[in-house]
């Protein structure tokens, strides 16, 4: 079961329920691209109202001009009256990146299985929030006491995105063995470089590598992975590559 959601999960989950009313059903994991474009527009839409009724902009948040983080995903910057924690803010047309299946390479071996593809919005929210209620969940909640959590939106370059925040996670990057062993104690089976699945619920992380996951004093913390419950194709091809390595 998971844990109760905390206050900056409600934020996220309201995100995503506004996402999900945008296309009418949850979205599915892959398609062809034309539709995929659609649906990041819709979601965006509603995220737009969605932030005017709300008043989430924060546009006095975010530093001007912004400098570049060189990170593929988000700008990174910080903020002086809150120096517990980084802040992040989407970068380009996508939201993040998301995993998916390429079925027609079942002949390969699994590291070629997956690729990567732009985020709608609900994916990436989905992606926050799992990281707080199933990766995150157990630290040490008087030393973090709260996650990621949701700042609000501002329009650059005539686009929405999104601005986050995360705790400061001060410690070193997790060795091999020791990410190993934190994933396979919680159930999780190797697929390759980066990626873990765990077949009793379909909870998969990508992205699982040395940067994105740090030793600290209160433990292992997977503070910038991607994790998805998977479904459609890509959940077909989590368990078929599981059974392709045991075999």
């Amino acid at each position: 079961m998971s844990p109760a959601l905390r206050p900056e999960d409600l934020l996220l989950e309201e995100a995503i329920a506004v996402c999900r009313g945008a296309v009418g059903h949850g979205g599915a994991e892959s398609g062809p691209k034309a539709e995929l474009d659609s649906q990041r527009c819709r979601e965006t839409e509603a995220l737009t109202a969605w932030a005017d009724t709300k008043d989430l902009w924060v546009e006095d948040l975010v530093p001007s001009p912004l400098a570049d983080s060189k990170t593929r995903e988000h700008h990174i910057f910080r903020v002086a009256e809150d120096p517990s924690r980084i802040y992040k803010i989407t970068k380009g047309p996508g939201w993040g990146i998301f995993p998916a299946s390429l079925a027609t390479t079942r002949h390969k071996p699994v590291r070629y299985w997956f690729e990567d593809r732009p985020a709608s919005p609900r994916e990436y929210f989905e992606r926050l929030l799992l990281s707080n209620t199933h990766l995150m969940h157990d630290l040490d909640r008087e030393a973090y006491p709260e996650l990621n959590r949701l700042e609000g939106f501002v329009i650059s370059h005539g686009r929405l995105e999104a601005v986050t925040s995360q705790p400061v996670f001060i410690g070193t990057p997790a060795p091999p063995d020791q990410m190993a062993a934190w994933f396979i104690e919680r159930g999780f089976i190797f697929i390759r470089s980066w990626t873990w699945f765990r077949p009793a619920d379909g909870l998969a992380v990508f992205d699982a590598w040395i940067d994105n996951i740090m030793v600290c004093e209160h433990g292992l913390v997977p503070f910038d992975v991607i994790p998805l419950l998977a479904q459609g194709s890509l959940l077909d091809s989590l368990h078929a590559a599981v059974a392709r390595l045991q075999s």
